[in-house]
């Protein structure tokens, strides 16, 4: 069982280092080769198909997760959900400035 959490810690871990450095395209790239090395790596300690399954998906789902998470982290000053598509603002005032009537 140890070696399933070092499988599950290293996606997280290869998640959050494409979120770092990386766009999403990476992810796609990357998704397989840690399915893959996962399956090679279980079946070496003789894991049962639906336990070496379930293992191979949360370590694509743990390695997912990372990257949103950090990608979210930085660039989470940049996403503004008042902020609207014209770029007017919206219904509540920025920075309590307040209206000016003409």
């Amino acid at each position: 069982m140890t070696i399933a959490l070092v499988l599950i810690v290293a996606s997280a871990l290869v998640g959050t280092a494409i979120g770092l450095f990386f766009k999403f395209w990476a992810l796609i790239l990357i998704s397989p080769l840690i399915a893959i090395f996962s399956a090679v790596v279980l079946r070496f300690y003789e894991f049962g198909l639906v336990k070496g399954v379930a293992v191979t998906a949360a370590c694509l789902a743990v390695c997912q997760l990372a990257y949103v998470a950090t990608a979210y982290l930085l660039h989470a000053r940049e996403i503004s959900f008042h902020d609207e598509i014209d770029g007017e603002p919206g219904e509540q005032s920025e920075q309590k400035i307040r209206r000016q009537h003409k």
